[in-house]
C-alpha cells in the first residue's frame, strides 16, 4: 500500500476544487435561505460532485481503453487543463458569474457540477485512480478524496463564517496561492507522463 496516495489525493482535491474560494459563490447561491436550508444545500452539493468525481475516477480508464488512449496521453493533457485552471484562480477568476436559480437546483448545478466537480476535479480522480496499483490503493485514493469532500463540506456550512473573517481580499489571495500549489501539481503530471514514456522507450 502506498500511503503517499492517500495524502496527493486529498491535497490534490482541496486545492483543484478550492473550498475557501468557492464559500461566497456558495453564500450567493443560497443568499435568501435559512441557515438550515443552507447546510442541506450543501449536502446536496458534495454529494453530486462526489457522484462525478466518483464515477469518473473508477469507470473512466474503461472510457479510455475504448477510446485507445494511452494514461500518459491522458496524465499529459490533465496537467495542461489542471494549469489552465490554476492560471484562472491565480487570475482570480471564478466559473460561477452566471444568472441561475438558487435554491435546490443551485445546489446540483452549477455548485455540485461543474464547480466543485468541474473538469480539473474530474481529470485528476481519472488519474490518480490510475496511479493505484491495486484494489488497497484505489482504497486510499477514494479515502483521501472523501476526507477532501468532506473538508470542501465543512467550507461550505462554514461559508459565512469563513467569509467574514477572511473577506475578500483574503479569499482572494488564497485562491491564488492555492492556482500556484495547483500549477505545480499540473507540471508534475506532465513531467510523469514524459518520463513513463521516456522509459517505456516509445
Amino acid at each position: 500500500m502506498d500511503w503517499k496516495l492517500l495524502i496527493t489525493s486529498f491535497i490534490t482535491m482541496v486545492v483543484i476544487i478550492d473550498p475557501v474560494g468557492n464559500a461566497p459563490v456558495f453564500l450567493a447561491l443560497t443568499a435568501d435561505e435559512q441557515p438550515a436550508r443552507r447546510q442541506r444545500f450543501a449536502i446536496q452539493a458534495v454529494l453530486a460532485a462526489a457522484v462525478v468525481i466518483f464515477l469518473f475516477g473508477f469507470f473512466g480508464q474503461y472510457i479510455l481503453d475504448y477510446l485507445g488512449i494511452s494514461v500518459e496521453s491522458l496524465t499529459i493533457a490533465g496537467g495542461v487543463l489542471l494549469g489552465i485552471v490554476a492560471l484562472d484562480m491565480m487570475k482570480g477568476k471564478l466559473d460561477a458569474n452566471q444568472q441561475v436559480r438558487r435554491g435546490a437546483n443551485a445546489a446540483l448545478v452549477p455548485l455540485g457540477t461543474p464547480l466543485l466537480a468541474g473538469p480539473g476535479a474530474v481529470v485528476a480522480a481519472m488519474l490518480l485512480m490510475g496511479r493505484a496499483s491495486d484494489a488497497a490503493d484505489k482504497a486510499l485514493v477514494a479515502g483521501g478524496i472523501i476526507v477532501a469532500l468532506a473538508v470542501v463540506w465543512i467550507a461550505l456550512v462554514l461559508a459565512g463564517w469563513l467569509v467574514r473573517v477572511l473577506r475578500d481580499t483574503g479569499v482572494d489571495l488564497l485562491t491564488r496561492i492555492m492556482g500556484i500549489l495547483l500549477g505545480a501539481i499540473a507540471v508534475e503530471f506532465i513531467h510523469q507522463a514524459v518520463v513513463s514514456w521516456i522509459n517505456s522507450g516509445n
